[in-house]
């Protein structure tokens, strides 16, 4: 068995951060990321990101993680705080963005050569109420769900698929003793002993990935069959349109430009979240697939548009206006992105 960063490497990438990542490489051709998921996942707490460029070809990371070692939530300014399977911490707080930025803050890690740019972090989602942390609006909607508005667990282990070179890294980081609390110096003991015991987290990583997989069934689908499941709305359709025209309304007066008028489909079924997602990947591959556990939320979606991604200080805004069929010819294609890119709608939508 081999670790990268080797030990001497990993004391050199110690200095100034809090934890390091350590991986051994394997070969990929015998897993899945889904098969991978149902092996390493563990609890409430797990996440599967996957990619389809285009519709067409798979991405070149696939990302599995389980198992965090803290998680941050936040109800409104109520926020709880739990360091693996510790107790609780809830607290008051004006800004739960600015709670969680701090914590994000404490973790300072290294980039290491053969691992992509993400291979541990937090991962979760933000509502759209958490808007009302940074801006003061009125007529806040009636919490029927009782759902956090932040929710994010920080991995630090992780099994990452590279798809073009067809390996697999089975990644853990070592938590570097001392840093946060500003020590002079880490003892070469000390630092032995992280290293340690991340290459031991590393191997229970790659015994999981080995052992079969129990509960992943082969599952009938339809992708072109008609929704057969019943399903209800929050809205009547006399509702949504009147909502429609007061939209408009609100456009015309100013008071608004931009809205997305949203409605909630709810509808009985006895399919677990994963083989939802499992087929949401066949009838809708995208760019940016993912099947989250947050505790007793399940989030699972596609999306094609990156939305923001910030790294260093660059900051990339990429999102979509507009959607076209695809066309049945490489002609054809090109003639509806032409006119999507003329269309005056979509050209105003990227303007706003």
């Amino acid at each position: 068995m081999r670790y990268f960063p080797s030990f001497d490497e990993f004391a050199a990438l110690a200095a100034g951060h809090t934890v390091v990542p350590v991986y051994r490489q394997l070969t990929g051709d015998s897993l899945t990321p889904v098969s991978a998921f149902c092996k390493v996942q563990e609890g409430d707490w797990a996440f599967l990101f996957e990619s389809v460029v285009g519709g067409e070809k798979v991405g070149r990371y696939s990302f599995v993680g389980s198992g965090p070692f803290l998680r941050f939530e936040a109800f409104d300014r109520r926020t709880v705080t739990q360091a693996g399977r510790g107790p609780k911490q809830e607290a008051t707080h004006p800004d739960p963005l600015a709670k969680l930025e701090e914590l994000l803050s404490a973790y300072r890690a290294p980039h290491v050569p053969g691992l992509p740019r993400f291979c541990g972090g937090a991962v979760g989602y933000a509502g759209y109420d958490t808007v009302r942390y940074v801006e003061h609006l009125p007529n806040a909607p009636e919490d029927d769900r009782g759902l956090p508005d932040l929710s994010f667990a920080f991995y630090d282990r992780m099994v990452v698929f590279d798809h073009i070179d067809k390996t697999i890294a089975a990644v853990a980081h070592a938590h570097i003793p001392g840093v946060r609390s500003q020590e002079s110096g880490v003892r070469k003991e000390e630092l032995a002993a992280s290293y340690e015991a991340a290459c031991r987290q590393v191997d229970r990583l790659v015994e999981r990935l080995q052992q079969g997989v129990a509960d992943l069934q082969l599952t009938d689908i339809d992708p072109r069959g008609p929704v057969t499941i019943p399903h209800q709305s929050n809205f009547t359709p006399a509702e949504f349109k009147a909502a429609v025209v007061q939209c408009k309304e609100y456009i015309n007066a100013g008071d608004i430009f931009q809205v997305v008028l949203s409605q909630r489909f709810k509808a009985p079924t006895r399919a677990r979240p994963f083989d939802i997602y499992r087929a949401l990947r066949v009838v809708n591959p995208s760019p940016f697939m993912f099947y989250v556990k947050a505790g007793p939320t399940t989030l699972v979606g596609a999306s094609p548009e990156i939305m923001t991604r910030v790294e260093a200080d660059l900051v990339t805004i990429r999102p979509l206006a507009g959607t076209r069929r695809r066309g049945a010819t490489a002609e054809e294609d090109k003639a509806l992105a032409d006119e999507s890119i003329a269309d005056p709608k979509e050209r105003a939508e990227h303007i706003m």
